[in-house]
């Protein structure tokens, strides 16, 4: 397989819009036993990715162990084209994985991107395993607040169409926005992404992989 970052930006846009015909978004796995979530931080000279990937036990949220890889990001920042700045660190990454994953949480988008493609539904293609986008902010489209408990959710739209939700996962908090990436439906990866959160704002095995990949950083060297 091409290497993402050899992609030119203007193949990469016409790429995601064909990727985007394959995305399913619908169900979820019956059985979820272990759900992981993937982040990335970023040092920047030199300019490297250090890529995290924490697996937790679902619906429990009991951490069972995290892998970590880095990487020289040669990559510019573009938006829309998150993938292909991260996605070939991001699968050296769960190329490591000796665990089972049943479903994947990415630290970006889903479906909820100009060309329905963002980063979780590319993801989701390239591993073929279900994914779910969590968004920490609005990048396009409208949506309407939720109500200020646990558990409340409001429809995000773009052009009329419904592309996630935005959940509001603690009490008095601000939501976190949640899109289908690959192999899961709106309704399933909103409740999903619920469950997988506990004390804090951010799904824990998403918060975990921040953690991680961040004190990857600080501790790494090429």
């Amino acid at each position: 397989m091409e290497r993402l970052e050899n992609i030119t930006p203007k193949r990469a846009r016409e790429q995601q819009k064909e990727l985007a015909k394959k995305i399913e978004t619908q169900g979820a796995p019956k059985n979820i036993r272990i759900v992981a979530g993937v982040d990335v931080a970023y040092h920047k000279k030199p300019p490297t990715g250090f890529a995290a990937v924490a697996l937790f036990s679902y619906p429990e949220m009991e951490h069972i162990k995290t892998y970590t890889e880095l990487d020289i990001i040669g990559y510019p920042y573009i938006p829309g084209l998150l993938t292909y700045r991260e996605g070939d660190l991001i699968l050296a990454t769960i190329e490591k994985v000796e665990e089972d994953v049943d479903l994947y949480l990415f630290d970006g988008n889903g479906i909820a991107h100009p060309r329905r493609l963002g980063i979780a539904s590319h993801m989701g293609l390239l591993i073929d395993k279900p994914t779910i986008g969590i968004g920490k902010s609005q990048l396009l489209g409208e949506y309407k607040e939720p109500g200020s408990e646990r558990g409340s959710t409001g429809d995000w739209t773009d052009q009329g169409e419904r592309l996630g939700t935005v959940l509001r996962t603690q009490d008095n908090t601000n939501p976190i926005f949640v899109s289908p990436g690959h192999k899961v439906g709106l309704e399933e990866a909103n409740e999903i992404a619920l469950k997988c959160t506990t004390d804090y704002r951010i799904p824990e095995p998403l918060r975990m992989a921040d953690q991680e990949a961040e004190k990857y950083k600080d501790e790494g060297d090429v």
